[in-house]
């Protein structure tokens, strides 16, 4: 393997970039789109009940309260894990290199190395902000893209993720 066929770089996960990143992954995940939609149509269904129905229910604070606990759950149950997760596991911040080669992906960081063979990965989507690499409907990497562009490797990366994996589209942004 040449040198050009390996790439290496360090990426690191601020807390609102690993945020944003988890939102687009639930945004492509129909299941957990699907999931995140019940509360956003429940809120639709309390505001129709209480403006639309004959009885004309007095809205107090707390109902709007709850209206919007609803439109917002998603994404405030996100932070709130996401906050929690890394409180708890300060690693999870990074920095990780990651190397691309032709054996896969290699992910490491201060505690743990990881590997993904390029069989694994089902498909690449790349966003405006990131890069995904899917390994199910629902779980990916992802690395984002400001990042890789600031080491000038983005096109070598894009180049070498579209020799091995099949189900790699046009770039989104």
């Amino acid at each position: 393997m040449s040198l050009e066929d390996r790439i290496t770089f360090q990426i690191s996960f601020p807390f609102w970039s690993a945020y944003l990143a988890t939102l687009q992954i639930i945004l492509r995940a129909p299941l957990h789109l699907a999931v995140s939609a019940v509360f956003p149509a429940w809120a639709i269904y309390l505001i129709y009940l209480w403006l639309w129905t004959t009885s004309h229910y007095p809205v107090d604070v707390g109902d709007v309260a709850i209206a919007i606990g609803c439109f917002f759950f998603t994404p405030l149950v996100t932070a709130l894990s996401l906050f929690l997760a890394r409180r708890r596991n300060p690693l999870a911040k990074g920095p990780f290199t990651y190397t691309f080669d032709s054996d896969g992906i290699h992910v490491s960081g201060d505690t743990f190395e990881m590997k993904l063979k390029w069989p694994a990965i089902r498909k690449v989507r790349e966003s405006g902000s990131f890069i995904f690499f899917f390994t199910a409907p629902a779980r990916a990497q992802c690395i984002p893209l400001a990042q890789v562009r600031a080491t000038g490797q983005l096109d070598d990366l894009r180049a070498l993720v579209a020799r091995y994996v099949e189900n790699v589209p046009a770039r989104a942004g």
